[in-house]
């Protein structure tokens, strides 16, 4: 009992997860804080050009049990009346040449006594010689309504249960699994990095035991299903099939209406002519694509690992420059999307007064924002005035010293024009 427990948690422990942890573990992270390549490296794949398209979505399928149990109850009777069929004696009536006659009986005498035409000669001994005879040829034949009708049962039957185990196994798989894309192209000064990458994980929808909660009806419907099939391949239906099939309403004779087994057929006809319904339902539960902080950290750093591993085995490289001055992230609808992620999945506070203080903060923050540009922008008028004003003053100086300077030159020139006249 120990060991089967034991077996049990084992199978519940997640060793995927525990892989992921002992890769990013505490002290392997903190150490990569000091790390100067990661650093500067992990800017640039910050600030770089990166696609990354990332969906999850599971298929969840409930079935109606209720046509289920129907096949289920009527498949014994369906099945015995298939394996002992009814049949009649069908007499086929044919006067023919004598030579050809195979089978005469009584009424073949009675007959050829009412039909003197038919004779030859009578001799002496009362032996009578005609020249042709009734010959009554009787065979067990099927061709009755009530065999028909379980024909035409286990076709509109197989129709019925193939469409929906059809659907249920095989609907949607190219909208299941996981997807995860990613194309980023990263300028690191002496080269450009570009780096693609595309991951798929699908599961095998047709395999039952992976959805254990639904396996005990999917174990049934697979099992009606090749009953079905079974039954529409066996002899007795290949040969009714020559025959004309029934429709519905079917008319209830002697065996329909009295023998239990067509009876339980009978029902099982009208259930799927008045059984409207799909049968079952396939929802596909999709994951929110919005790629968390921890989730960028994740990518980035397989991006790092993947990179230092090709450059640590690169005979000829360029050597990178960490000392570079990191360039300025700029908050984009990502990283917005995956802040107000964040606060969503880690606060306690209800819904509605998350929303309220959402809502709140931010008309706060914007009417803040809107006054510290409002100031900005009256100091930068102030200034620019300032700035005019002091160009205007710094104008009006040099044209006063141009205009002096002018006076004093033509001053000059006059006292050299009278100097030259007393000459």
């Amino acid at each position: 009992m120990a060991n089967t427990e034991n077996a049990e948690n084992m199978e519940q422990e997640d060793f995927v997860h525990e892989t992921y942890l002992n890769m990013n573990r505490e002290d392997v992270q903190e150490g990569l804080k000091e790390d100067k390549f990661y650093n500067y490296f992990y800017n640039l794949l910050e600030t770089g050009s990166n696609y990354c398209k990332f969906s999850n979505a599971k298929l969840v399928k409930s079935i109606d049990e209720e046509w289920v149990r129907a096949v289920e109850t009527a498949m014994p009777s369906l099945h015995y009346v298939i394996t002992h069929p009814r049949k009649f004696i069908e007499e086929e009536r044919e006067v023919v040449n004598v030579a050809m006659a195979r089978n005469i009986t009584t009424e073949s005498i009675r007959h050829l006594l009412q039909h003197s035409n038919l004779i030859d000669e009578y001799r002496e001994d009362g032996t009578v010689i005609p020249n042709r005879i009734l010959n009554v040829f009787k065979e067990e034949s099927l061709n009755i309504y009530e065999n028909r009708f379980i024909c035409t049962l286990v076709a509109e039957l197989q129709y019925f249960v193939n469409k929906r185990f059809n659907m249920i196994f095989e609907a949607s798989k190219d909208e299941v699994g996981t997807f995860f894309e990613l194309q980023s192209r990263v300028d690191n000064y002496t080269e450009v990095v570009e780096y693609n990458l595309s991951v798929k994980i699908k599961e095998k929808q047709t395999d039952v035991n992976n959805e254990t909660e639904n396996q005990n009806i999917f174990a049934r419907i697979i099992k009606i299903h090749q009953q079905i099939n079974m039954l529409a391949a066996t002899e007795f239906i290949g040969l009714m099939r020559r025959y004309p099939a029934v429709s519905h309403p079917i008319v209830k004779t002697n065996a329909i209406g009295k023998n239990k087994d067509y009876k339980a057929c009978h029902k099982l006809w009208n259930f799927i002519h008045s059984y409207s319904r799909v049968g079952y339902k396939v929802n596909i539960v999709k994951q929110e694509p919005i790629i968390s902080r921890q989730f960028e950290r994740d990518i980035y750093n397989t991006m790092i690992r993947d990179y230092a591993m090709l450059h640590n085995n690169m005979e000829f490289h360029n050597e990178v420059d960490v000392n570079r001055a990191p360039i300025e992230k700029k908050m984009d609808v990502k990283q917005i999307r995956q802040l107000l992620d964040e606060i969503v999945k880690h606060t306690e506070l209800s819904d509605a007064n998350l929303r309220k203080l959402l809502v709140k903060e931010l008309t706060d923050i914007q009417s803040r924002r809107k006054a510290e540009l409002a100031e900005q922008e009256r100091l930068a008028r102030q200034k620019r005035r300032e700035i005019q004003k002091n160009q205007r003053i710094a104008e009006y100086k040099e044209g006063t010293l141009s205009r002096a300077g002018a006076m004093r030159q033509k001053r000059r020139e006059k006292i050299s024009e009278r100097k030259a006249k007393k000459k």
